[in-house]
């Protein structure tokens, strides 16, 4: 039933991308209102959820957009799904930035970084920096407050820095579209240009659709209004206005009739730029875009404003007023009523006050946002008190783990050593019966001698089958202690897996809550060593033979497990495991990991970053009767290789990681070469006499 639901919503979906993109998106929403009918997972319940709120978000139906928003948070959480909780705050996050509740904005936008981490999604990360960007911007834009612009450049630059990393264009394109905006209420507007034009140049070089044009076109037409360029800002605005109806963005549109009418208000055309703004203003109600409704009220007061129109431009005045006092909580009363006061006077006077009344305005938000500021430093620097002490009590418990991981260790090799005790005690009662059971044959020998033949074989027999059942019980002793004794080694294997596993987590933790790259890299080194000795017990537990190790299984295991660590997938990585051994005694096993994960570890970190078409070829051979028998371990990668002289270096970068296989390296008694080969390829020989140790 399920997989005949996913297949009508996959046609459905191809449907009605071929038909008119309106009707495609109401139709879209139609079929995911069906699909709520449906008895569905907790999880697919949710991202429907989530796609007809952003379907309703893209139409400007913000309030029917929440409507569908609020049951998603209840899945989500029921099925602990990080990523969804965060996709569920930042559409949260935008829809209220565009109803102009910026404080619970800032809250969701938090909420979705911190849901976003924990799962390990740097990209959607960028997105809630992209909006937090927008978000500071239409705090500070209109009456710039340079400290909210500076802090949104400052989030759109860090979502700049991610998509980078991530080459991620369509993001990349969108964010310095935002960056170019922020730097026009800068009146840095030549910068904001050359911002426009890097995205409409990333657009181009990856063949973008038309609708990832929109926005661009939209903003280089506004930035040619401010410089005065009004025949091309018209060019650019009627590309944008063209895509947008297509699509019937409502807020898009909002903003192109807003800017071609103010571009047609300096080109001296009343009549187009009373139309358009008239155009503007019918959408934008629609919309319940507080921000945006307000910028279309200040076109519309300055148009009539400059034409004459003094009643229709005071009553614009008073309804921009009005938002702009539920969108930043001043008290503006002196301002309207000095603006009721020009309405009388000339043209010259009128404007002349909304200018003394806007600065009055921009200086009690500068006092008011610079008390906000002291309040959150404050807060940050309780916050960061909080995270010491929380802190210093992980690394209490670390140590207290690592004093009772000494102690198990100990108590381990204490019942090791009274099992071997007990063994050769089992070993020394076996002989003492071997001995006893020939002495007893020879004395029914002699016995039989001297009272006849048949007499002393029904002796004989008698206490060869009395013996026989004493050796018998011995032997079953001796099985079931071998048994007790594999028993333990595996379940002293678990533990051991165990514990490393617990510092492994300990270990990423501690990379979680710190901000020093090195110190992060640092600790990830060491988890993977330690994931590596963990496989190997892992292997050793799930087996019988509790001292050989499966060195094919495990070799390939470690591998692919670095591999995906370090971000590569098998389809766009050629990986080669070829290992002639199956089986390896754990002495043997264990430090050849270590090793292995050494060198792995360094082609990761330096041998692909500029590499297209990367390789890793990791080879185990056993000779046997050749001049020198032993195994030969090979690790190669395809990268710009490395010299025997650096790899001998002691320097702070890798003087550690190469210590680590020079100790092993002597401790297999074995000779390691590095030569450069297409690469770099290490060679690691371990003679026989080591492996029949």
């Amino acid at each position: 039933m399920k997989s005949n639901l996913w297949a009508l919503s996959c046609l459905l979906v191809v449907v009605l991308a071929a038909s008119n993109p309106v009707q495609a998106q109401r139709r879209l929403v139609d079929s995911l209102k069906t699909t709520l009918t449906y008895k569905l997972p907790d999880s697919t319940r949710a991202h429907t959820y989530y796609n007809i709120a952003n379907s309703f978000y893209k139409e400007s139906k913000l309030d029917s957009a929440l409507y569908y928003l609020k049951p998603m948070l209840k899945h989500c959480q029921k099925t602990h799904d990080l990523a969804g909780l965060g996709e569920y705050n930042l559409l949260t996050c935008v829809v209220r930035l565009h109803q102009g509740l910026f404080d619970e904005s800032i809250l969701c936008a938090q909420a979705a970084i911190n849901y976003f981490t924990k799962c390990h999604k740097p990209g959607s990360i960028a997105k809630v920096y992209h909006n937090l960007g927008l978000l500071y911007k239409t705090m500070g834009g209109d009456l710039r407050i340079r400290a909210n612009l500076e802090k949104g450049m400052y989030y759109i630059q860090q979502a700049i820095r991610i998509n980078q990393e991530l080459k991620a264009n369509r993001f990349l394109a969108e964010n310095y579209v935002n960056l170019g905006i922020i730097y026009e209420d800068l009146q840095e507007y030549e910068r904001g240009r050359e911002c426009f034009l890097k995205a409409l140049a990333i657009n181009d070089a990856n063949h973008a659709k038309p609708e990832d044009y929109r926005v661009i076109y939209n903003d280089l037409g506004k930035n040619a209004n401010v410089q005065g360029q009004y025949e091309q800002a018209v060019v650019y605005l009627n590309k944008a206005l063209a895509i947008n109806l297509e699509l019937n963005r409502t807020t898009s549109l909002v903003h192109n009739y807003r800017n071609l009418s103010t571009a047609y208000q300096f080109l001296k055309k009343p009549d187009q730029a009373i139309s358009y703004g008239e155009k503007a203003i019918a959408l934008v109600e629609k919309s319940k875009d507080a921000p945006l409704t307000r910028s279309v009220y200040k076109m519309m007061s300055q148009m009539y404003a400059s034409v004459g129109k003094y009643e229709k431009a005071y009553q614009y005045a008073v309804q921009q007023k009005r938002i702009e006092d539920s969108l930043m909580n001043l008290d503006k009363t002196r301002t309207v009523a000095r603006l009721e006061e020009q309405y009388t006077l000339k043209k010259s006077n009128e404007l002349a006050t909304i200018q003394a009344g806007l600065a009055l305005a921009k200086a009690k938000e500068i006092a008011r946002i610079e008390s906000a500021k002291e309040k959150e430093i404050a807060a940050i620097q309780a916050e960061e008190n909080r995270r010491v002490a929380r802190i210093k009590a992980v690394v209490d418990i670390e140590k207290a783990r690592a004093i009772a991981d000494v102690q198990a260790k100990y108590e381990t090799q204490k019942r090791m050593n009274q099992i071997a005790a007990l063994d050769q005690q089992n070993q020394q009662q076996t002989r003492q019966v071997n001995y006893m059971a020939g002495g007893l044959g020879l004395l029914g020998l002699l016995l039989s001698l001297l009272v006849g033949q048949y007499w002393a074989l029904r002796r004989a027999n008698r206490q060869l089958s009395a013996q026989n059942e004493i050796i018998t019980s011995n032997s079953h002793q001796l099985v079931s202690q071998s048994d007790q004794l594999r028993t333990l080694m595996k379940e002293l294997h678990h533990r051991v897996k165990n514990n490393l596993a617990i510092v492994s987590s300990l270990l990423t933790l501690q990379a979680n809550g710190l901000t020093d790259e090195k110190a992060v890299q640092a600790l990830r080194k060491g988890q993977q060593r330690v994931q590596a000795m963990s496989l190997i017990h892992q292997r050793l537990y799930q087996t019988d033979r509790v001292t050989i190790v499966n060195i094919r299984e495990y070799l390939t295991d470690l591998s692919e497990s670095l591999m995906r660590a370090y971000g590569y997938e098998p389809a766009n990585f050629d990986l080669q495991v070829d290992v002639a051994l199956e089986e390896l005694d754990v002495d043997v096993a264990m430090p050849l990991g270590l090793i292995v994960n050494e060198l792995i570890t360094n082609s990761f970190k330096y041998a692909f970053t500029h590499q297209e078409h990367p390789l890793l070829r990791i080879k185990l051979d056993y000779a046997n009767g050749a001049s020198q028998p032993g195994i030969t371990l090979e690790v190669q990668d395809n990268g710009p290789g490395i010299k025997a002289t650096d790899w001998q270096k002691n320097n702070n970068r890798t003087s550690f990681g190469r210590r680590l296989v020079t100790s092993l390296t002597e401790q297999l008694e074995g000779k390691f070469e590095l030569t450069t080969q297409n690469g770099t390829l290490c060679r690691l020989h371990i003679p026989q006499t080591r492996l029949a140790a």
